[in-house]
């Protein structure tokens, strides 16, 4: 797994020179495993490889189970009730769909809610080791997993590219 392997993270001054380290490091064939910024900018997620995130499952989950929910609840309440009107059957498609569609929305809001809480591994009691209190002032950056025999190269890569500092990560 890449959180058990060491690392190097170059802390960097300016965004332009995180961009030219950025670009090194992909051209080179590295991965980047995280970037801090103080804010977030287009340029660094665009460098970034990124997958699509997973929680619009959580959405698409919760809006079926809510839509099957308003249904199932419309219908019991209907025939538990005997809601006959005008010698119809009391559970019909029709009529059931305001319910049903109320309730895919609130279900996927929470499903939603509840997948970003799970993939932001929120509530986060305890900061990564790599975090520096600068990231979120004025410095950026850059995390590199590599192993041991790469760390020179990278730590070189680092540096040319303007890295004023690059610190080694060990495995906790």
């Amino acid at each position: 797994m890449s959180s058990r392997k060491h690392g190097l993270i170059g802390i960097f001054q300016s965004l332009d020179t995180t961009l030219s380290a950025l670009r090194r490091l992909r051209d080179s064939g590295l991965r980047v495993e995280k970037v801090y910024s103080p804010a977030r900018t287009e340029e660094i997620t665009s460098l970034m490889e990124s997958r699509p995130s997973p929680v619009r499952y959580f959405t698409l989950a919760g809006g079926i189970t809510g839509i099957l929910f308003g249904y199932g609840l419309a219908s019991f309440a209907a025939l538990k009730w005997g809601f006959i009107v005008w010698g119809k059957p009391p559970v019909v498609f029709v009529p059931y769909v305001i319910v049903s569609f109320e309730f895919c929305i609130l279900f996927a809001v929470f499903a939603t809610l509840l997948g970003i809480a799970i993939h932001t591994r929120l509530p986060r009691f305890r900061l990564p080791v790599e975090y520096d209190p600068r990231f979120s002032r004025d410095h950026y950056g850059v995390v590199v997993h590599c192993e041991e025999e790469e760390k020179g190269r990278i730590r070189e890569m680092l540096l040319q590219a303007g890295a004023a500092e690059v610190k080694e990560i060990r495995p906790e």
